[in-house]
C-alpha cells in the first residue's frame, strides 16, 4: 500500500486512470471491430458463411494431433467448450431481443458468422482462434502482416494477443481502474512478448505497466496502417498524462505503477512509429 502525502496525489491518479481510460476505449473498439471484420472476410471468402459450417469445418485444430493423445483431447474439448458457449451467447442474445439474432431464427436462416461475431465477447473471440485449423491461423496472420517464423511456428500469435487485451479491454468498457494493471489475471505469452519486442524495438516488455500495453496497441494500429500523425497523437496525449502523473506523486509510487522505463519505452515508441 502506498502513503500519499495529500488527497491531491489520490486524486492525480485517479485523473490519470480516467484519462489513460479515455484514450484506449476507442483503440480497443477499433482493433477489435477490426479484427473480427477481417477474419469474417478470411473464413468465408468463397465459402459458407454460416456459423454451423465454420464451426464443423474450420474450427478442427484438435486434428492436427495424434488422436487420444493429450493435445488431442485437449483441444478437442476446447472446441466442445467453444460449442457450448456459441449457443449460451446466442441463445441469451436472443432471450434479450437483439434484433440481429432474432431475425435469422425467425426467418428459419442459418446464423452467419458476422451475427455471431456481433454478439461474441473478445474472450470468446480469441477462444474461437484458438480452435481454428492451423494453418488458416497462419494464414490469416500472414494475411494481417503479423506471421513470424522465429514467434509464429504454431500460428497463436493472433490469439495470443487477444487474450493479452482481453483482460484492460473489459476493465476499460466496464470502467475499472486500470492504471496500476490490476486487471491482469493470466500470463502473459512469452511468445508474444519476444515478438513485441523484436518488432518494436522497445525492452523489458511484461505487461506489468500500463505503458506496455500502449506498446501493444500502437504496433496493432501501425498494422492496421494507421498514420504516422495519428499514431504520434496518441502517444503524445498519453506522454502528457504520464508526465503530468509524474510532477504529482511521489516518485516511488510513480515508479511502482509505470515502472523506471516508462520514458525510455515512450520514446521507443516514437522511432518505432517514424521507422517504416
Amino acid at each position: 500500500m502506498q502513503n500519499y502525502n495529500n488527497f491531491q496525489e489520490v486524486k492525480a491518479i485517479y485523473d490519470f486512470d480516467i484519462e489513460v481510460k479515455t484514450i484506449f476505449y476507442p483503440l480497443l473498439v477499433r482493433i477489435e471491430t477490426s479484427l473480427k471484420n477481417r477474419l469474417i472476410d478470411y473464413l468465408v471468402k468463397d465459402d459458407n458463411s454460416d456459423m454451423e459450417s465454420i464451426y464443423q469445418n474450420k474450427l478442427n485444430d484438435y486434428e492436427a494431433k495424434p488422436v487420444g493423445n493429450k493435445e488431442y483431447k485437449k483441444y478437442l474439448n476446447k472446441k466442445l467448450e467453444l460449442r457450448n458457449k456459441i449457443d449460451s451467447t446466442i441463445a441469451y442474445n436472443y432471450s434479450k431481443g437483439h434484433p440481429c439474432i432474432q431475425h435469422f431464427f425467425h426467418s428459419s436462416k442459418p446464423l452467419p458468422l458476422w451475427a455471431y461475431f456481433e454478439v461474441t465477447t473478445m474472450g470468446e473471440f480469441g477462444n474461437f482462434i484458438s480452435c481454428m485449423n492451423i494453418s488458416y491461423r497462419i494464414e490469416f496472420t500472414q494475411d494481417m502482416n503479423m506471421h513470424h517464423t522465429g514467434f509464429n511456428q504454431n500460428g497463436r500469435m493472433l490469439e495470443n494477443i487477444i487474450f493479452c487485451l482481453t483482460g484492460i479491454r473489459n476493465a476499460t468498457m466496464h470502467n475499472s481502474m486500470i492504471f496500476d494493471c490490476r486487471f491482469n489475471n493470466s500470463n502473459f505469452s512469452s511468445q508474444l512478448i519476444k515478438y513485441l519486442e523484436n518488432c518494436t524495438g522497445i525492452k523489458n516488455i511484461d505487461f506489468e505497466s500500463i505503458v506496455d500495453f500502449l506498446v501493444l496497441l500502437i504496433f496493432l494500429m501501425k498494422k492496421q496502417y494507421t498514420t504516422k500523425t495519428e499514431l504520434n497523437r496518441v502517444v503524445s496525449q498519453f506522454d502528457k498524462k504520464r508526465e503530468l502523473l509524474y510532477t504529482s506523486i511521489p516518485m516511488k509510487a510513480y515508479s511502482e505503477i509505470l515502472g523506471t522505463d516508462a520514458r525510455k519505452k515512450i520514446e521507443g515508441l516514437k522511432e518505432y512509429i517514424s521507422n517504416g
